[in-house]
């Protein structure tokens, strides 16, 4: 099925996304190794990012180029980008072996050249845009210019940053974004989340919305499931070796596995209906109370409260006609019990 296609249709369960970033240690056999234990735990789709160190920074050395908290404390941003990018020679097999898996690859490009790789290689369905890309503009327009859709993560944009990238993905040809709540530490905690925030993205933008999620464990991505979400993208690791670059974020296999099945549990709990139906409503409705035959009638008797009364089953006409019913000529015989209808009697209500 199409990416979006799934992402649209709100029967289906939000598009699980297993994103891989630097996981796979510079080595090929671990990065497939991934793919499969992560179609294998539930992925839909499988995530890379695309770019070169020299893309994305430069070869700066003083303290504004050198992390000093977090998961990557004491490494210059080059250095990092350096050990955790996909070569671009691996996208094509990888994509290949995603494919064989039934599921779709596609990547986050960090500049208009890798955009252009993309393209040329692997031919994504789908785009995805970084938090700290969203102010990109020429990425944002060389993106839009595939006309495909996008997914933006919006961890470090206010609303009026937000604004201007759909304008520019929309403009330039994009033909449909969601949006994804993002919050931009590694790895985050819950009391950052503000959750309840992805229901403004889509009351404001009026797009789909989802969750690109760092923080541990599944609970979030639960929660914004419950919200409506359509996309929940977590980083995926096999292991948490300091060769995995995210791994202290990331979840395993047997994690991911447990998130996709509370998800679709959740989805399925959620159901589709927006009001409430009464010919729909559970097997339990037959329980409420109706307006039923309490002594025999014959046809010609009037309607009182010595006759009828409101009670159980549900399957008489709604009490909420007891007054109307009241004093109306019954038009047919009828015994205990009996469920009354509107062609029982002669009254026009």
């Amino acid at each position: 099925m199409d990416l979006f296609d799934q992402i649209s249709d709100n029967s289906l369960p939000p598009l699980l996304i297993a994103e891989l970033s630097g996981n796979h240690g510079g080595d090929l056999s671990k990065a497939i190794n991934l793919i499969e234990a992560a179609v294998e735990s539930g992925a839909d789709a499988i995530k890379l990012q695309t770019y070169k160190p020299e893309t994305i920074t430069v070869r700066g050395t003083c303290d504004r180029f050198l992390l000093k908290d977090g998961l990557w404390a004491g490494q210059y941003l080059h250095d990092l980008y350096n050990d955790a990018m996909t070569p671009w020679d691996w996208h094509e097999p990888l994509s290949q072996k995603a494919q064989e898996l039934g599921v779709e690859l596609f990547s986050s490009p960090f500049d208009e050249t890798a955009v252009d790789f993309l393209e040329s290689s692997i031919d994504p369905q789908i785009y995805k845009v970084a938090s700290f890309e969203l102010n990109h503009f020429p990425l944002l327009q060389k993106i839009g210019a595939c006309g495909k859709p996008v997914l933006a993560s919006v961890g470090v944009s206010n609303f009026a940053e937000i604004k201007f990238s759909l304008d520019t993905l929309f403009s330039s040809g994009c033909p449909a974004v969601t949006l994804l709540h993002c919050v931009s530490e590694y790895p985050a905690k819950l009391e950052d989340f503000n959750l309840a925030s992805m229901l403004s993205l889509k009351n404001e933008f009026g797009t789909e919305i989802g969750l690109s999620d760092h923080s541990l464990g599944h609970s979030v991505p639960i929660a914004a499931t419950a919200l409506g979400a359509r996309v929940i993208e977590k980083h995926f690791a096999l292991d948490r070796e300091e060769s995995s670059i995210d791994g202290g974020f990331s979840m395993l296999p047997e994690e991911f596995k447990e998130m996709t099945a509370e998800i679709v549990s959740i989805h399925s709990a959620l159901g589709n209906k927006r009001v409430y139906d009464r010919n729909t409503e559970s097997k339990g409705a037959t329980f409420k109370r109706s307006i039923l035959v309490s002594s025999p009638v014959k046809s010609g008797d009037l309607l009182t409260r010595d006759n009828i009364r409101v009670a159980r089953p549900g399957d008489g006409l709604c009490p909420s006609l007891w007054f109307d019913v009241l004093g109306a000529k019954a038009s047919t015989d009828m015994d205990i019990g009996h469920p009354l209808s509107k062609k029982d009697f002669n009254k026009n209500i």
